[in-house]
């Protein structure tokens, strides 16, 4: 061999050599690669008891373009009609939040090579179109933090026979709603689209509201109350849609999907004020103007105004401490005398003229309804002249037979078209019910959940005056009494076996794959028993709610109110049927307030469930010391000059004490000093230690024994609490 040949084969050998340790280290890479994928994927047990029933196996890609921007990490993927769809991972195991088509149109996920076949817990949702929307910034960070925040982008809606139904270009989708937005993570949305379409096989529109139900962990309220309100024949009370969301490709829930209240061609079909006023104004953008404000009430510098100025309106009664914090938001506003707060929903932007009309027109209806004589003194128009009554009183029933937190609170709205086609006010439309029928989710605190109520719309610290006030209207209540007895008593058992079944079948796949998605959300707000549970529940309530209201309105049985306070406040509020016995109250839990009983604030005895209720009652909570604010500015019931042992001897009776006044706490022992002979035989447990605060704030310490007929009370003891 020459030299030249050894050199060439030398140098072959080396780069045979190299080419050789290239490719093992990257199959080395690989195979790493792969290990851990499948440690990742395969951490979801498929013989895990715990996991929704009806659940197969799903194979996910190995690599993925879709990104978590909270770690930066790629995340497992499938794609089923074309739409990327990633795995939820909660508690060790990841789940494929599938839509309908795949089971009921067969549809199979594409998925890549290389996958773990046996790794992931697969749930399919039934019955309920999938939506998908994907955003121009490919997350949804800036719409879930910033509620007036708006993105672009596409939506495309997979129906559940497999067909493609709408794939468009989205002008945008935001945040929307308060405390649904503010206190849940699983957020609500409003979307537009470029053109007024059919949507979900609703009527043409550009604007749409995706509910979220986080409040509810049954999902079905909302469609359950509008379809209550529909059979009434209130405004824009339209059945929705219900919808699995996908977000940036990552599922977000069961939704249901509504028309937007606003004055559009089939929404609200009234005068388009707004639409009016930009055609007087060259179509300038009314924001754009210099704000009008008043002490009551926000508009713009708009220079021209309409001929006609008389509608139409959309207005929302909102309460006064959410009102205010929204004040540099709102477009336009007007508060009544007696604080009523409207925000002025269309014209978005009202000239000072129209503000001025629709405050004066409301203003004139309060006067009318507050009145006793029902006139408003300043006009001489009866609230009759100024509302319609049946709107009034449909919407009423609504709020009061779904038991409705916010009825007659927030979310209240309210029309008036122009005066040439029908001038006057009308309630309506519909919106807000899923806290409602019993509804309690724990970051409200103490709600109800008894379906004897008939709280006139006046139970809640922020309740509008009027319809309490119009319930005592005889014209009112008359037509209340009448629409229930004619139309509604017959249709709430339709209600709780057709329409309650019907809504709970349709939901029931997706509301699995949204408990699971939200598990932690549902256990926050007290729901750690099932969705089963939870509608029949429902179901029971509805139908004791006919039971209890028949009684009321049919058979005219007087109902009282049993007002339980704490600390002065209103803690709940009990109803009782003429006759029947005292309920039970309810337990407050500890972390609330330590109460050790209740005391009448009539004659101070305790609540005793033998007692018939023949009128209304009130109960004050006793307290231990330590629930008592540190800063308790409690006017004094004692006067220095009074002789203390002689006014608490006045007003104990069954181990309770009342001085016109609540305490601001009190507490029994089990145990006492030891007493002078003037005070033995007394047994320990009728001994009862209290304090009170003077109006210099200092509080004392009594001690109080005796018996139910024959008391004696020790001096005050010279120290301070």
């Amino acid at each position: 061999m020459n030299r030249r040949y050894l050199a060439c084969l030398y140098v072959g050998v080396l780069f045979a050599a190299a080419v050789c340790v290239t490719i093992a280290a990257h199959l080395l890479e690989k195979s790493h690669m792969n290990e851990g994928t499948m440690s990742i994927l395969s951490e979801a047990d498929p013989h895990d008891m715990t996991a929704p029933a009806d659940q197969n196996n799903l194979a996910v890609a190995e690599t993925d373009p879709i990104t978590d921007t909270e770690t930066n990490t790629k995340q497992p993927y499938l794609t089923i009609a074309q739409q990327e769809i990633s795995l939820w991972h909660e508690d060790g195991k990841y789940y494929a939040f599938l839509p309908s088509a795949c089971k009921e149109a067969g549809l199979e996920p594409e998925i890549p090579e290389d996958v773990d076949q046996a790794a992931v817990i697969r749930m399919y949702s039934e019955h309920i179109p999938a939506v998908f929307i994907n955003t121009q910034s490919g997350t949804s960070d800036l719409i879930n933090t910033d509620k007036e925040a708006k993105e672009a982008g596409e939506i495309t809606v997979l129906e559940p026979d497999g067909t493609i139904s709408l794939q468009h270009s989205l002008e945008y989708i935001k945040g929307r709603g308060n405390t649904s937005y503010t206190e849940f993570d699983k957020k609500p949305y409003q979307i537009k689209l470029p053109d007024s379409i059919p949507f979900l096989g609703m009527e043409s529109g550009k604007k749409w509201i995706f509910i979220s139900n986080s409040a509810d962990s049954t999902l079905i309220r909302n469609a359950l109350s509008r379809n209550l309100a529909k059979y009434l024949g209130l405004a824009q009370s339209e059945e929705g849609t219900f919808v699995d969301l996908y977000l940036n490709h990552e599922y977000m829930g069961n939704y249901y999907v509504v028309e937007k209240i606003e004055i559009q061609k089939n929404r609200l079909q009234i005068s388009d004020l707004e639409k009016a006023t930009k055609h007087e104004n060259q179509n300038e953008d009314l924001s754009s103007y210099e704000t009008a404000w008043t002490d009551t009430t926000k508009a713009k510098q708009i220079p021209k105004d309409p001929e006609d100025i008389t509608g139409g309106y959309l207005i929302e009664r909102d309460f006064d401490n959410r009102f205010l914090k929204e004040v540099e938001v709102n477009g336009s506003y007007f508060i009544t005398e007696s604080k009523e707060c409207f925000i002025v929903r269309s014209p978005e932007y009202t000239s000072e003229a129209q503000i001025a009309y629709i405050n004066d027109y409301v203003q004139s209806v309060e006067n009318a309804i507050l009145s006793a004589e029902g006139i408003d003194a300043i006009t001489g128009k009866s609230y009759q002249e100024l509302i319609d009554l049946d709107s009034f009183v449909e919407k009423y029933l609504l709020e009061e037979i779904t038991a409705n937190y916010d009825g007659g609170v927030a979310s209240s709205y309210f029309y008036k078209d122009s005066d040439t086609i029908d001038g006057k006010l009308y309630a309506g439309p519909v919106w807000d019910y899923d806290v409602s029928w019993g509804n309690s989710p724990d970051y409200l605190g103490q709600i109800s959940t008894s379906p004897e109520r008939l709280s006139r719309l006046a139970s809640h610290s922020d309740s509008s005056a009027w319809f309490q006030s119009l319930y005592g209207k005889p014209e009112f209540y008359e037509k209340v009494v009448a629409c229930y007895q004619d139309r509604i008593s017959s249709y709430l058992p339709l209600l709780a076996d057709e329409i309650l079944p019907m809504l709970t079948e349709v939901t029931t796949a997706s509301a699995e794959m949204d408990h699971v998605r939200w598990k932690k959300q549902y256990i926050e707000n007290g729901y750690s028993n099932g969705r089963t549970e939870q509608i029949s529940f429902l179901e029971d309530y509805i139908i004791a709610r006919k039971d209890f209201l028949d009684q009321a309105w049919i058979k005219q049985v007087p109902v009282h109110k049993i007002t339980l306070l704490i600390d002065a406040a209103v803690y709940d509020t009990l109803y009782v049927l003429h006759d029947d016995a005292l309920p039970e109250f309810p337990q407050v839990p500890e972390e609330y307030a330590h109460v050790f009983g209740w005391m009448s604030m009539e004659d101070g005895s305790a609540p005793d469930q033998n007692t018939t209720v023949t009128a209304d009652m009130t109960f004050q909570a006793i307290l231990h010391p330590s629930d008592l604010p540190a800063d308790s500015n409690q006017e004094s019931i004692l006067t220095e000059s009074e002789d203390l042992n002689i006014k608490i001897k006045e007003k104990i009776e069954n181990y309770y004490l009342s001085i016109q006044h609540p305490l601001a706490s009190m507490e029994q022992i089990d145990s006492i000093p030891t007493f002078d002979s003037e005070y033995e035989g007394y047994n320990q447990k009728e001994v009862i230690f209290f304090q009170i605060t003077t109006k210099v704030d200092e509080a004392y310490r009594y001690i109080v024994i005796g018996s139910k007929d024959n008391w004696n009370t020790l001096e005050i003891l010279n120290e301070g609490y």
